[in-house]
């Protein structure tokens, strides 16, 4: 997203963004004080998993830096919203954050009763990122991005397109890929990666739009697959020479990716959320920390709390309305 878009974003979505207390309100600590007991970090996804991973690293880094320990705990369930939810109802003093998706923060509420909305949650910003991804079986005969739109504008609807599911980012960009360039694929959605994965391997969808999860990492990487484009902001570090979807024509198209993120409950004070915000920061800049991640799953700009609070709200301003369509 440019800096201009963002601030547009967050100027149109004042009304919704969180207004942080100041720092001697609510009985929390000042950030010369805090923090001063143990921090708990709830991840709202399972062991293991890439939230999991990655929140854990940054947890470690996080605690050797603030000089505190950092409780950490697996609360999963309901698409990440149960973990979520813990942390949004928890004392808006910085000792309970959470690292979710910006899906669960911001797009789950949209779609079901889970207790909290967006204005409820506080950003603290962006720890790894898994950026949507065009694939096609490397014998295709679709070589680029143009060749693939090509196709799908001669034929509309005749190019089945598989996705992890009907409220998954990439699915809703290819609705909004019909909707606002006339480029109309079929999206085929699947329950997960991994089946719409297969399907591909199958033969019985001729694309899928899937994130950099080793599922689909593994077939890339044994050359089964080709990347064609990718919905990330910039082009990939590990993929130079793959254009973003943004550069192909489809600017608006930038919701496509998977952000994983950490969060506090709204009206943690502003002190106390620029010394977690700086602190992840100098995680993401840790090699230590790095080298756990991986670097493929990493943003190549730190996205703090006021710009990853403001695309929250853009995507849930621009998205609801498909999804309430889709949704029913």
């Amino acid at each position: 997203m440019t800096k201009s878009r963002v601030l547009a974003a967050f100027a149109a979505g004042a009304s919704l963004l969180v207004v942080t207390a100041c720092g001697d309100s609510g009985g929390a600590s000042s950030s010369d004080e805090f923090p001063s007991d143990d921090v708990n970090m709830i991840i709202s996804y399972a062991a293991g998993g890439p939230t999991d991973v990655g929140g854990r690293a940054i947890a470690a880094f996080m605690e050797k830096d603030l000089g505190t320990t950092f409780v950490v705990e697996n609360k999963e369930g309901a698409s990440g919203s149960v973990g979520t939810a813990d942390v949004v109802r928890s004392e808006p003093d910085g000792y309970t954050i959470g690292m979710t998706t910006a899906s669960a923060a911001g797009r789950v509420p949209l779609i079901e009763d889970v207790g909290y909305d967006l204005e409820d949650v506080q950003a603290i910003g962006v720890g790894t990122f898994g950026p949507g991804l065009i694939v096609v079986p490397s014998d295709s005969g679709y070589s680029t991005i143009d060749h693939l739109i090509e196709a799908a504008k001669a034929t509309p609807g005749g190019i089945k397109v598989g996705t992890a599911g009907a409220s998954s980012p990439q699915h809703v960009e290819l609705i909004r890929m019909a909707d606002e360039y006339d480029v109309e694929f079929t999206p085929v959605p699947f329950q997960g990666e991994a089946p719409a994965v297969t399907a591909l391997l199958g033969d019985n969808v001729d694309a899928c739009f899937c994130s950099n999860a080793q599922t689909t990492m593994a077939q890339v990487d044994a050359g089964e697959f080709a990347v064609l484009a990718t919905g990330a902001p910039n082009r990939l570090g590990w993929a130079p020479d793959v254009p973003t979807l943004a550069e192909s024509g489809f600017e608006s198209l930038i919701y496509g990716n998977s952000y994983f993120i950490l969060v506090a409950p709204a009206e943690v004070p502003d002190d106390v959320l620029a010394t977690l915000e700086g602190s992840l920061e100098k995680a993401l800049q840790d090699p230590a920390t790095i080298e756990v991640i991986g670097e493929v799953r990493l943003l190549d700009e730190f996205m703090g709390a006021e710009e990853l609070q403001a695309m929250m709200v853009d995507e849930q301003e621009t998205l609801g309305p498909i999804l309430t369509e889709l949704l029913g």
